[in-house]
C-alpha cells in the first residue's frame, strides 16, 4: 500500500498600494490579519509592491490601491483597470475583510495543489 503524499499549496500574496492611499493602511492590517489565522503549513510568499515605483512591471501599475492578488488573482474577483488609481471596495468599510481574505487564500491555494 502506498503512502499518500499530502500536497501543500503554496500561496503567493501580493499587497499592492500607493504611498498616500487612505484605504491602504486598513487592507494591509486585514491582509496581515489574515495571514495570520493561516494554518502554520501553508508556505506563503509575501511581497509589498509600491504602484508607483519606476521598477513596477507596467502592467502591474494598472491596479487600483489597495490590491491584494493571491497567486496573480485578486482577492475580491476584479480584474486590472487601465491605469493605477484608488480603488474602495464596495462593502461597509471599503477594503476586504480578514474572513473575505482568508476565504481568497484558501480558494486559490487549492487550485495548485
Amino acid at each position: 500500500m502506498k503512502a499518500k503524499l499530502k500536497t501543500i499549496a503554496t500561496a503567493r500574496i501580493s499587497f499592492l498600494a500607493f504611498d498616500g492611499c487612505p484605504l491602504a493602511p486598513r487592507a494591509h492590517s486585514n491582509l496581515l490579519a489574515a495571514m495570520g489565522s493561516l494554518d502554520s503549513e501553508m508556505p506563503v510568499i509575501f511581497e509589498e509592491v509600491d504602484l508607483l515605483s519606476e521598477s513596477t512591471p507596467d502592467e502591474v501599475k494598472c491596479w487600483g490601491s489597495p490590491t491584494i492578488l493571491i497567486n496573480g488573482a485578486d482577492v475580491m474577483g476584479s480584474s486590472k483597470a487601465d491605469a493605477c488609481g484608488c480603488r474602495i471596495y464596495s462593502n461597509e468599510s471599503g477594503v476586504p475583510s480578514t474572513s473575505d481574505i482568508v476565504d481568497a487564500i484558501k480558494r486559490e491555494a487549492s487550485h495548485d495543489a
